[in-house]
């Protein structure tokens, strides 16, 4: 619907107005009633969309369709007016007059011009309101109470936990069983394993729960997942597997970094052959997920060696004839749909709670209509989780009834038209947008822009939230911040089943996301419908929209280059199309195989990284919010015009120091940027005379910043970090410049890095006072002469990394385990210079992830019953004194996953395995018995020794 749509743009909109009220009173004379009007009646607007739901009585009402369409419209041209305020009116204010501004853009009038035009066109936008009033007799909401039904929404949401469990699956016992006897047949059987049906079918599903299975773990010496789907690029894939291999990974790289010397790319054919001389020595499983052509296994299939004796390929598909292209004598697998029983098993896993909170002459009334509803999904999986995240958000039967029937009439309708791609699924799906929140169903829309099958990472995802001004300091509780709430609206998505977790954080938080492609499907529709956004996946489209017009009115543009990319033309679009609030463009180049983006905001310019070298009509962009670089070399002059710019992430551009003494001296660049939130970059090396961050205080996390001068005068001025990063740190000054600095003193630091060339830190007593700090990576010595190590750290950490720390005297394991909230633990580069450390019984009490890396001195780890009880993860990477695997870890049943990483040959033949499979060297004998300590782990699924 688009009221989602409107309610952002209007929730924006009204914040802005607010703040030109404020800090503009001088540009907007002559046209200030006018913009006080026009805030007035924005607010009714918001009012009226936050009722919106009760008004909506039937759904497709057409009479309210209209209303949200003129709606949207309005809000939009009032956006365009602001906007072009800000940008010609207050900007000029700002940057020396209009004289500056008329030399960056030829053709613009004076600002008295300037101002009359925009007057003229808010005082039309008000007009327009003004008759919408008269003719719905004030949008039909009257007696609106003080406090609003969203606001009571959204503080009545709970907090959630991040704990992420396992896909709830049912009915998959026995095609498990058998598939996993296929892949495991020691008489070879097929060779390629298809797994075909329907979108929503659990295809996925069973293929991960076959990859992650115990026998498969210990079966096959190399796992590789790869997600193909409609929009794959064989480079993307290559490069994929490659990362997933670390062996292989660390080989290529070097390899790559001698060819950039000699300005030449490693070509897919090059790729190829490495990926298959890898594999031809290992007994391998790979997954194909979601393959749609036959073409992509054409280009695959020769990195794949074909003489290796029970290695085996999985593959996903929608179509039959994809899967005998691979294989003729393929062994094909269909998932049935579920039966009545096991889709209402499925529903009820996601609904229990619901359940389990009504009264007892409630519960039956609930089966019913649950058992009613779950009929309607065909017995697909995925139309089954979706009703499920649904209805557990509803929490009475009045709720579940109007659901019942809403799933009815949209069920009806879709017969009448008969035009449904998926039926009574699409249905399905397209309640639980409908049925979403209003401050959802924007960020819901927004993952539309991401490639197909794409990973979408969690944090500039919300960052680009905030941008967008999806979520706004007005809709959120005033002890959270809006990435926090940000983090929430993520979480509840998560919890409908809209998106799906791939990778949880060393905290247990989403790491990144992804979402599958039948909601992408219903994404991309919805988006369509309220012009929220359009995806070009083709140098064709983008030369035809530049060229043509872009007659959708979309908002935003997401650009999908294939290799037949020309990323010149993704300049036009952002000059050409003035409607356009943000554009992200994704490339599928070697470089880029993170898919990182640029995320611009109106009117704006996109450029993949590729041809970032100089982008230098980027500093006329002065809306823009959000920048992501990589491989910039050096910075446009023009960057410091971006005065609205909340997030600068220039982490993976190289840019050396004197580009940056050539760059600040120019005018303190950076200081202009007073809405800068987000300060990223790769290494920076400032002085004080250069570099004035003083200005900055909504400035909430600065990391890779080299120590220096600087510090004593500027952190005094940041009053709002959250997190810091400090590295090269050469002085006891420094050190106490960032203990002695507001974010520390005022405990508003979640995350500091700190990385020292000193002979030994001073004290960092005043730390263990920080109890919001989170998160603490410290590299250096740390004194132990007079404070103790928990003396000097803080109570709640989640997240502690050591290196180089060279403790001596006191083990330090006696100090971590005391810290009741650790989730992860690094122990690096002599960060212990002892021969021998304990766990103790009941320490560490919600440790999840261990490394101990380069401990070169350590002879003996002992590991009491009782410790560590939660941990997953545990890693051993180089100490080379250390004899052989605490006993103490045959007791920690949690136990998921163990890496052991270059340790002498007599450590690692005491965890030889049966068939010595699981070590990553050439394999042995495999008839070879256990290893003598191989008792202690053969509980762990996954080990892996290389």
């Amino acid at each position: 619907m688009a009221d989602s749509v409107v309610h952002s743009v209007v929730s924006d909109l009204v914040g802005r107005i607010i703040d030109l009220l404020t800090d503009e009173v001088n540009s907007l004379y002559g046209v200030a009633d006018q913009v006080r009007t026009l805030q007035d009646e924005l607010q009714w607007i918001h009012a009226f969309l936050e009722d919106a739901d009760t008004i909506r009585q039937k759904e497709g009402d057409k009479r309210l369709q209209v209303l949200l369409s003129q709606f949207r419209d309005i809000a939009y041209d009032a956006e365009d007016a602001i906007d072009t305020f800000i940008l010609k009116v207050a900007s000029a204010r700002n940057r020396g007059g209009i004289r500056g501004l008329l030399k960056r853009f030829a053709g613009i009038f004076d600002e008295t011009k300037h101002r009359h035009g925009v007057g003229v066109q808010i005082e039309a936008i008000n007009s327009r309101i003004s008759k919408i009033r008269e003719r719905h007799r004030t949008y039909g909401v009257q007696n609106i109470a003080g406090t609003s039904t969203t606001n009571r929404r959204l503080r009545d949401r709970r907090r959630r936990s991040y704990a992420h469990a396992e896909e709830d699956v049912v009915g998959l016992d026995e095609d498990i069983k058998r598939l996993v006897a296929e892949l495991t047949n020691k008489n070879g059987g097929a060779k390629v394993v298809s797994i075909i049906g329907m979108g929503g079918s659990g295809k996925t599903t069973l293929a991960r729960k076959l990859y992650n299975h115990v026998e498969i773990e210990k079966h096959f010496d190399c796992h590789l997942w790869l997600s193909i789907s409609q929009e794959w690029h064989v480079r993307d894939i290559l490069i994929n597997i490659i990362t997933q291999t670390t062996t292989l990974n660390k080989k290529v790289k070097k390899e790559e970094e001698e060819e950039k010397k000699k300005k030449k790319k490693i070509s897919n054919e090059e790729l190829v052959i490495k990926v298959h001389n890898f594999l031809k020595e290992k007994r391998y499983l790979v997954v194909l997920d979601d393959v749609w052509e036959n073409e992509a296994w054409n280009e695959l299939k020769h990195a794949f060696p074909s003489e290796n004796v029970g290695s085996k390929l999985i593959i996903t598909t929608r179509i039959q004839n994809v899967a005998l292209h691979a294989d003729p004598n393929c062994f094909v697998h269909e998932p049935r749909s579920l039966t009545g029983e096991e889709a209402w098993e499925l529903l009820l896993k996601k609904v229990k709670g619901v359940i389990r909170e009504a009264g007892r002459e409630e519960v039956s009334r609930f089966h019913e209509l649950g058992k009613e509803m779950v009929k309607k999904c065909s017995g697909l999986p995925l139309a089954i989780v979706a009703l499920g995240g649904l209805l557990a958000t509803k929490r009475s039967l009045e709720e579940w009834e109007k659901v019942s029937q809403n799933i009815g009439l949209q069920l009806r309708k879709a017969g009448k038209e008969g035009t449904q791609q998926y039926g009574e699924v699409s249905q399905v799906l397209a309640l639980s947008y409908d049925s979403l929140p209003y401050y959802l169903k924007s960020c819901f829309l927004y993952l539309g822009m991401f490639p197909e099958d794409s990973e979408i990472r969690v944090k500039p995802l919300i960052r680009m939230w905030i941008a967008e001004g999806f979520i706004s300091s007005q809709q959120i509780d005033r002890e959270e911040n809006v990435e926090q709430a940000g983090e929430e609206y993520l979480q509840e998505l998560i919890q409908r089943s809209l998106i799906q977790v791939v990778e949880m954080d060393t905290t247990g938080r989403p790491k990144s996301c992804l979402m599958h492609d039948l909601l992408r499907d219903l994404c991309l529709e919805k988006a369509r419908e309220e012009s929220f956004l359009e995806v070009l996946s083709s140098s064709k489209s983008i030369i035809a929209t530049t060229t043509q017009g872009f007659v959708s009115k979309a908002r935003r543009i997401a650009v999908h280059f294939g290799d037949d990319a020309d990323f010149n033309k993704c300049a036009l679009l952002g000059l050409k199309n003035s409607c356009i609030r943000s554009l992200l463009c994704f490339g599928s180049d070697i470089e880029l195989s993170k898919r990182r983006a640029l995320n611009l905001l109106s009117p704006c310019l996109g450029l993949l990284p590729e041809c970032q070298r100089s982008p230098k009509q980027i500093g006329n962009l002065y809306l823009m919010k959000y920048l992501s670089l990589a491989n910039l070399n050096k910075i446009p002059q023009s960057l410091g015009n971006l005065r609205s710019l909340q997030t600068l992430d220039m982490e993976e551009s190289c840019l050396e120091d004197s580009s940056f003494c050539w760059y600040y001296a120019r005018g303190d660049v950076v200081q202009k940027m007073k809405q800068l939130r987000y300060l990223h970059f790769d290494r920076l090396r400032i002085s004080s005379r250069d570099f004035g961050v003083d200005g900055l205080k909504n400035l909430q996390c600065f990391k890779n910043v080299k120590a220096g001068d600087w510090m004593a005068r500027y952190l005094l001025h940041l009053t709002n970090l959250q997190k810091l990063g400090i590295v090269d740190i050469k002085t006891i000054e420094q050190v106490k410049a960032v203990l002695e600095s507001p974010c520390i003193i005022l405990d508003r630091l979640q995350s500091l890095h700190l990385s020292s060339s000193l002979e030994e830190y001073p004290s960092l007593e005043q730390l263990s006072r920080c109890r919001n700090l989170s998160k603490l990576y410290l590299k250096g010595k740390i004194t132990e002469k007079h404070v103790q190590l928990q003396q000097q750290l803080p109570p709640n950490l989640t997240k502690l990394s050591l290196s180089g720390s060279q403790l001596r005297e006191q083990d330090p394991m006696a100090a971590l385990e005391k810290l009741p909230f650790l989730k992860f633990l690094l122990l690096d580069r002599h960060a212990y210079s002892g021969t021998q450390m304990t766990c103790s019984a009941n320490g560490f009490p919600q440790l999840q992830h261990l490394q101990i890396e380069y401990l070169w001195e350590l002879e003996e780890w002992r590991v009491e019953e009782g410790a560590m009880p939660h941990l997953k993860r545990l890693e051993i990477n180089d100490c080379p004194k250390l004899r052989m695997i605490p006993e103490g870890l045959k007791f920690i049943a949690t136990l998921q996953e163990l890496r052991i990483w270059f340790m002498p040959k007599e450590f690692k033949e005491r965890v030889r395995t049966v068939d010595s499979r699981r070590d990553g060297e050439a394999t042995s004998d495999p008839h070879q018995g256990e290893g003598a300590d191989y008792y202690k782990i053969c509980h762990i699924p996954t080990v892996d020794i290389y």
